[in-house]
């Protein structure tokens, strides 16, 4: 009988793709992708050439494939909270990202940094807008749809540029306290819409 669930991914397989992702992020920290090798990333990560390739066709499938792992996981936050309302209650949302964020440090370091992947960043932003849209919607039906657009890329773009300030800065508070100055900027934030019905 067949299932659909996901075979395992071998304990060694795990550390393997960890220690390749540690040591490219390590690497993107410091210059462009197009100017990281496979020797590069795989002299950090102390494993031959041939374990790379068994994952990887090359450093831009890696980054590729890192990108899209960490987006299906934030799409997974997302659609945990899709049944509460965006803006009556945004903290526990935000919250969760941010902590998510800290959990994967070093790769969102690299992925939102100065050699970070612009595409990525839009990607990221698309996801969270999508939520943050439908919630508007709800939260303030009398809106014109071009105030909406305005303040769901005013409130996403600030949460990014939040993540990336704190990162750069050492995270220095919590992910807990930094989503309570997200949800004060931008329920202060929602009064545009509210002058706008």
């Amino acid at each position: 009988m067949e299932t659909n669930k996901k075979a395992p991914v071998d304990r060694r397989v795990r550390r393997t793709k960890k220690l390749l992702k540690e040591s490219l992020a390590t690497l993107l920290l410091e210059k462009k992708l197009n100017d990281i090798t496979v020797k590069e990333i795989v002299e950090l990560a102390d494993i031959n050439r041939g374990t790379f390739y068994l994952h990887y066709r090359d450093v831009y499938d890696m980054l590729s494939k890192i990108e899209n792992e960490i987006l299906d996981e934030m799409e997974d936050i997302s659609k945990r909270f899709l049944n509460a309302s965006f803006m009556d209650s945004p903290g526990p949302y935000i919250a969760e990202m941010f902590q998510y964020v800290a959990d994967n440090q070093a790769l969102c370091k690299m992925l939102l940094g100065p050699y970070g992947d612009i595409a990525f960043v839009e990607k990221l932003k698309k996801l969270i807008e999508e939520k943050c849209f439908n919630s508007l919607m709800e939260a303030c039906p009398e809106s014109e749809l071009q105030h909406y657009q305005y303040f769901t890329t005013y409130a996403v773009s600030g949460c990014i540029g939040l993540l990336q300030t704190w990162i750069n800065d050492g995270m220095k508070v919590s992910p807990q306290e930094l989503a309570l100055v997200a949800v004060d900027m931008i329920q202060n934030g929602i009064e545009f819409l509210q002058r706008k019905n």
